[in-house]
């Protein structure tokens, strides 16, 4: 069954904001690479139970959704034009992360697998006697994103290095880059986050290099006090951090650590960027996410279904919530544990 919802930013109900922060939801972004009509999505459901898709437009302040039901080990083929008006950027979301496998391709042969890396900091590995290659680079930011791009020989040596700037979001800058001798690798940088497609030219045809995430460094400031944010189950289902310097507000934030009985929902406000410590810390990626808490109201026993949400829907609709007022109070999330400022750079745990 397919279902097409247009939703507005700035006025998109409570009903579509609070249901999905029931179920962890993964989200693949694609850059402008290939015309709607000549785009194929495979996507195939790796479990034993029906799985839910929808693919992303976004026009000015809309979100355009459309929805694909899968049974059982079962797979589809979409073809862009259903949901594209004209080449341009899209994301994919499913209700369970690592439900789906999903294969993108612009007309016969070529066919490669999307991922949901978002990391500002990316590399791409290519075979030998790799020369030229073409690359797309999605802004995943409000504003502008910077963006290095370093090329590497077999022995190390810069063979070249551009800096670029996407002005807008989800707008996508595409190059072709030629060398003089092979290139081995092509690292990308960015100020915040982007997806990053890359294909390289072998025997005359075209072929992807997937891009493999680092953890992006953040300059955490060693006077401030920090404190992971998530669920407090089995399997936790995403995470945040905030930033205390009030000796009264990190009292309470240790004492829900050390007595769960006194657990609190955390009513705040958030600004746009990470703010040198928030990052998606249970993403593989471990991601600096685009905003981050720039003050705590309140530890709350209840608080209004208006600001419930979870880390990656915050990130995902983050024009509206700050057009909204930039309030979260995720009903589910509590505070989890202290953090270094070691932590916080490395976007490493320590046991």
């Amino acid at each position: 069954m397919d279902l097409s919802i247009k939703t507005t930013l700035g006025i998109i109900s409570l009903v579509t904001l609070t249901s999905v922060t029931a179920f962890a939801a993964e989200v693949v972004y694609v850059p402008e690479f290939c015309k709607p009509e000549l785009l194929t999505l495979t996507v195939t459901n790796k479990t034993a139970t029906p799985q839910r898709l929808w693919t992303q437009v976004r026009f000015d302040q809309e979100v355009q959704e459309t929805d694909y039901d899968l049974e059982a080990k079962a797979q589809i083929k979409i073809n862009g034009a259903h949901f594209l008006r004209s080449a341009m950027a899209f994301s994919i979301k499913s209700w369970t992360a690592n439900s789906l496998q999903i294969h993108a391709s612009c007309e016969e042969g070529l066919s490669f697998p999307l991922s949901s890396v978002t990391s500002p900091t990316t590399t791409h590995v290519l075979p030998a006697g790799t020369r030229t290659v073409k690359m797309h680079l999605l802004n995943l930011y409000l504003k502008a994103n910077s963006i290095r791009v370093k090329a590497f020989n077999s022995q190390d040596a810069v063979l070249g290095e551009k800096s670029l700037q996407v002005e807008n979001y989800y707008d996508t800058h595409t190059m072709k880059w030629s060398f003089s001798e092979d290139v081995r690798r092509i690292e990308v940088t960015g100020d915040a986050r982007l997806s990053s497609l890359l294909f390289y030219e072998a025997e005359g045809e075209f072929k992807n290099s997937p891009a493999i995430f680092a953890t992006t460094p953040l300059a955490a400031d060693k006077y401030k006090t920090y404190f992971l944010v998530s669920t407090k189950t089995g399997r936790p289902d995403e995470a945040f951090v905030i930033a205390l310097d009030d000796p009264a507000k990190i009292a309470t934030a240790r004492e829900q650590i050390k007595n769960p009985s006194l657990e609190k929902i955390i009513v705040a406000g958030i600004e746009l960027g990470h703010g040198g410590y928030n990052r998606a810390f249970l993403a593989r990626d471990k991601a600096p996410y685009s905003w981050s808490v720039n003050r705590v109201d309140a530890f709350a026993d209840f608080a209004h279904i208006s600001c419930d949400g979870s880390p990656d829907l915050t990130e995902e609709r983050l024009l509206q919530k700050l057009n909204e007022g930039g309030r979260i109070c995720f009903w589910r999330y509590r505070v989890v544990r202290e953090l270094l400022p070691s932590e916080i750079s490395s976007g490493r745990l320590k046991p």
